[in-house]
């Protein structure tokens, strides 16, 4: 019974994954979604536990756990990833890199630029969010002296052991050289996950920043109901510091949701069962 049950969920989880981007059609279903991943939650709400120490600006509304934010700020090798696979990081540049991992895990935002990416630990990523060139800057100078020995961290390390390791014939060279002295290929290259773009001159909100002061609303949310609407082709409606309501009491999406309902079930009764 358990073997047949791992066997539907693990299906289920597949086919959840391949399927409900695609019923994605109102721009509060794009603002209300999580990365398809084992380190995040189902559907964004707040993580009280989310203190100025551990990814602070999504206490109020996040897609991690506060488990899954200590893991980052603590494990050195989170998600089995070596930070430190040419040495040991600077202190400034590794804390740049928690910054990036608690937006990957946490951030409530990136709805309109998930795609599919089946891997052990996700099915989901998001690719071509609008950084802000100030903040791939900052995290560039951050690192440009630090060591690595690839520039596509997602693609290039060698697992077979369980944790990145340097590709053979690779060797350790400075950030700056990598990444032939540009913040802009560091920051769009090393996960394949960013586009960088220059802030708007008017002060209109265009591009993401990766950590914000979670006393103001957040940032980020502007640009990706903009990018929503495009999406769906529909007016843009600003919200001005506006909280989203709680998912657990919205309305149906589509036929994902109801799949969210039967794949929450089959847990509880597999979990019960073994």
């Amino acid at each position: 019974m358990a073997y047949f049950l791992t066997f539907l969920l693990t299906s289920l989880f597949v086919g959840n994954g391949l399927s409900r981007l695609n019923d994605l059609n109102t721009v509060e279903s794009y603002m209300n979604i999580c990365m398809l991943g084992k380190q995040h939650k189902s559907s964004p709400g707040p993580e009280k536990g989310l203190t100025s120490k551990i990814c602070s600006p999504w206490a109020a509304r996040s897609c991690c756990t506060e488990d899954t934010a200590l893991d980052i700020h603590t494990n050195p090798t989170w998600l089995n990833f070596d930070w430190n696979h040419c040495g040991p990081l600077s202190a400034q540049c590794r804390e740049h890199f928690i910054m990036d991992s608690c937006f990957y895990s946490c951030s409530p935002n990136v709805g309109p630029w998930l795609v599919k990416d089946v891997r052990k630990i996700r099915k989901e990523r998001f690719k071509g969010v609008p950084l802000c060139k100030p903040v791939c800057d900052n995290w560039y100078e951050a690192c440009k002296d630090d060591l690595t020995c690839t520039d596509e961290w997602a693609q290039n390390f060698n697992w077979s052991s369980g944790i990145n390791k340097c590709p053979q014939g690779s060797t350790c060279k400075k950030f700056s050289e990598v990444f032939k002295h540009s913040s802009v290929k560091f920051c769009e290259k090393v996960f394949g996950s960013f586009k960088v773009v220059p802030e708007s001159k008017d002060g209109t909100e265009n591009c993401f920043h990766l950590w914000f002061d979670s006393k103001f609303p957040n940032p980020n949310e502007a640009v990706a109901r903009r990018r929503a609407a495009e999406i769906l082709n529909v007016e843009y409606v600003q919200i001005e510091g506006a909280k989203l309501k709680d998912p657990n009491n919205a309305i149906s999406l589509g036929p994902a949701w109801g799949l969210s309902l039967l794949l929450s079930f089959l847990q509880t009764v597999l979990f019960k069962s073994s």
